[in-house]
């Protein structure tokens, strides 16, 4: 059943219909849409995003929630009973000179919401 769905794509445009709603009408497409995928097990994977995907498995790298790190994980579509977005990371670039206080940036949805 679910082996059928593209998740891939799902959760992109899960992702623009949250970005419209709350006022991002930048056509940023997101590097990284971070993710909440409910399984048929009792814990939730979360932050995560999609790295792959094919007929049988969603292919995924979840964050640490102790700090940096990342595993990649592999999820049986079949297995999948819904995913949700958390957030999305725009491709949109920096300059790290260019930040000189970091408060309003927490203000800033437009390259992360959650």
């Amino acid at each position: 059943m679910n082996a059928d769905i593209n998740w891939s794509e799902k959760v992109k445009n899960l992702d623009e219909t949250i970005r419209k709603e709350i006022g991002i009408e930048e056509e940023i497409e997101a590097k990284h849409i971070l993710i909440k995928v409910q399984t048929k097990s009792a814990e939730p994977i979360e932050p995560a995003f999609i790295v792959g995907e094919d007929e049988t498995f969603l292919d995924l790298f979840v964050l640490s929630p102790q700090g940096p790190g990342i595993t990649s994980t592999a999820v049986l579509k079949d297995n999948i009973q819904s995913i949700g977005v958390i957030g999305g990371v725009s491709t949109e670039k920096v300059e790290v000179s260019e930040l000189n206080d970091e408060t309003p940036l927490l203000d800033d949805v437009s390259t992360l919401y959650q």
